[in-house]
């Protein structure tokens, strides 16, 4: 294959991690192609691995999204530059290959979701990620599935793809990649691939006229900013290094609703969160006793407890025991931390002018204040969890502002933030929650029986539904 000179660059490098973020059919995958076949058939000391002799074979992985990509994508294109030498088994998708070494590698195409199937994988000398912004929990599954591999190998990967501002994995890559010598990072668009006819691409920049950001990011392949987003991905990455001063102590517990049976228990001092427990199948009394034990362990008032009062919740923020601490429900009215605007004479308002702290529930009202407070660096985790820190970021990232035209501020709705994770938010939930203490100290000393007010509105408004719930439960 004649590499064109963007190709050429990537090939010249020496890199052992090369990001790779390429307009359409700017040949990012017809390279790959290329290097998965030389890096499958030359010999081990060429591609300088940290050993020559493998016990089970040589191997090489290519990752599309899914299984059916991965077949579209490159497996036709291998079998073409292959054949007459490979043997491959089209129900597995393995291309066996004699390499110069007198051995056989074996040549891996799989899609994303069946990523758990190559945990332990030995011998693997070199990983194509294919479209790596469109695979989902990708951090997680490269430190803990991939990066592994080749502790005995000293292998490569390759990280390709056109950008999205969905699931920005590529851009974390790149600011990751910062001074690391074995990192190398490469860009090009869609125009720099000479094999592509020009006036087609003139006539599809002429299309995009309307849509430049589609365009920035397709043909391109700029990192376009998700203009309805609530949280800076950069400010999200920066929550896990931030320092923030210290302050009082408070709990957060998120008892899941969704059939997991998990309670998580997030502890905070000031807003930085310094620990983070998970337990499985907690009963209503096992909870109970578990926040006794910590609010006595870490000092923390039952009035900086909050705990998620549904299902399960609602039987543990009720309890005698812990009488004091806070039942969180996301559809509470919002808190009016602000007083009315002055309205000066002669000054036309609309009849309902809205308040600035005017939004459609607690839960945006939270959700807006934690996007304020991570993307102005007031917010930090000093938990050392790589999977908490991936969820957090990925969760985090998929909110929007989708106000409406009632005036009334509202964030992306938890069961859609579900139906884009393909689970549920539950990590980011305890700092949405942290949120609510955020604005109930929002209210200063003067405003006290506000404050009050606003505490004993909410435990009204919890003790009357539970009550009802608990009458309709007996009928």
């Amino acid at each position: 294959m004649l590499l064109h000179p963007k190709q050429q660059e990537i090939a010249r490098s020496n890199a052992r991690f090369k990001v790779i973020r390429a307009g359409r059919k700017g040949g990012k995958t017809a390279y790959e192609r290329e290097s998965i076949s030389y890096k499958a058939t030359v010999s081990a000391k060429k591609l300088e691995l940290a050993k020559t002799v493998f016990d089970t074979g040589r191997k090489v992985i290519y990752l599309a999204p899914t299984q059916v990509q991965a077949r579209k994508i490159v497996w036709e294109a291998l079998k073409g530059r292959l054949s007459g030498i490979a043997k491959f088994n089209e129900q597995m998708l393995e291309a066996r290959v004699p390499n110069e070494d007198g051995e056989i590698t074996t040549i891996y195409v799989g899609g994303w979701e069946n990523r758990e199937n190559y945990r332990g994988l030995t011998d693997v000398v070199h990983i194509t990620f294919d479209e790596t912004d469109s695979l989902k929990d990708f951090f997680i599954a490269w430190k803990e599935i991939f990066r592994p591999m080749f502790l005995d190998t000293k292998g490569t990967a390759d990280f390709i793809g056109t950008p999205r501002n969905v699931n920005p994995n590529l851009r974390r890559l790149e600011k990751e990649a910062e001074g690391d010598p074995q990192w190398e990072c490469f860009h090009f668009t869609s125009r720099d691939n000479p094999f592509l006819p020009v006036e087609e691409l003139d006539a599809l920049e002429k299309e995009y006229t309307g849509d430049r950001t589609a365009y920035k990011q397709e043909i391109l392949a700029e990192h376009v900013d998700n203009s309805g987003a609530l949280f800076r991905f950069a400010s999200l990455l920066d929550v896990f290094t931030n320092t923030v001063d210290h302050g009082q102590k408070y709990l957060i517990v998120d008892i899941a609703d969704d059939g997991t049976d998990t309670t998580k228990f997030s502890f905070w001092d000031g807003l930085c969160e310094y620990r983070r427990e998970t337990f499985s199948r907690l009963n209503t009394e096992g909870i109970v006793a578990q926040i006794k034990e910590y609010a006595s362990l870490e000092r923390i008032p039952y009035s900086n407890i909050a705990v998620d009062a549904i299902g399960v919740g609602a039987g543990v923020a009720s309890s005698s025991l812990l009488d004091g601490i806070i039942g969180y429900k996301s559809s509470y009215g919002a808190m009016r931390t602000d007083l009315d605007p002055v309205r000066l004479p002669n000054v036309h308002y609309t009849k309902d002018a809205p308040l600035i702290t005017e939004y459609k529930n607690l839960r945006s009202q939270c959700i807006f204040t934690l996007a304020n407070l991570i993307n102005n660096h007031n917010i930090a985790c000093s938990v050392q969890d790589t999977r908490l820190k991936e969820s957090i970021i990925e969760e985090l990232s998929l909110y929007q502002d989708v106000s409406t035209e009632d005036g009334k501020r509202m964030a992306t709705m938890k069961e859609d933030i579900k139906a884009l994770l393909g689970r549920s938010p539950d990590d980011s939930d305890t700092w949405i929650m942290r949120c609510y203490f955020v604005l109930r100290d929002k209210l200063s000393p003067d405003q006290s029986e506000a404050r009050a007010e606003v505490v004993k509105q909410l435990k009204s408004q919890f003790d009357r539904n539970f009550r009802r719930q608990e009458h309709n439960s007996t009928r």
